[in-house]
């Protein structure tokens, strides 16, 4: 059963819907000021819209009707290519990450789902993850307000993952 709203038969029914992108912002919500009340009365029956202007903020905006204009198919069209594309770079950067710290990860553009690490990593690649940890921690909001001061530091963690590295380097040949 897909879900549905019900407008009372006495009311317009409205224009837009919930999700469609204007030229101010997506729609998020609706709302229907009826005849004989008060905010009719003081702003004119009819349906408003609240529209999200930027996803990564809070602020919205309320808007009649009238204000409203949908984006052209073109304008959508780019829109719509433009977010695709910023979330193909952020799945791209996640996977890095992933391999960061050794995590594996089935490849959704493939059909064979390969994992694509092996069952053991190298040591190398533990140490590469574990200093990647060490800087998430060390910028993570709720680590900076700790007031936390130990005999060793997450920089003593990292100095200690950088002399294992420097010890996993082969020997140079030296006469």
């Amino acid at each position: 059963m897909e879900p549905t709203i019900s407008i009372p038969p006495v009311w317009q029914y409205p224009r837009f819907g919930f999700g469609q992108r204007t030229e101010r912002g997506q729609i998020i919500g609706m709302k229907y000021y009826a005849e004989d009340t008060y905010l009719a009365d003081e702003y004119g029956t009819g349906w408003r819209y609240i529209l999200l202007p930027n996803k990564n903020t809070e602020d919205d905006e309320t808007r009649i009707e009238d204000d409203i204009k949908l984006l052209s198919p073109q304008e959508l069209k780019t829109v719509l290519e433009t977010e695709i594309n910023s979330y193909l770079r952020q799945v791209e950067s996640l996977k890095h990450e992933l391999n960061a710290v050794g995590v594996t990860f089935i490849s959704t553009e493939s059909t064979d789902e390969k994992l694509t690490q092996p069952p053991y990593l190298s040591l190398h690649d533990l140490v590469d993850a574990g200093k990647f940890i060490l800087k998430e921690i060390a910028k993570h909001p709720d680590y900076l307000t700790l007031e936390y001061q130990p005999d060793l530091t997450i920089g003593d963690a990292d100095t200690a993952l950088s002399y294992l590295e420097v010890e996993l380097e082969p020997p140079e040949n030296s006469k």
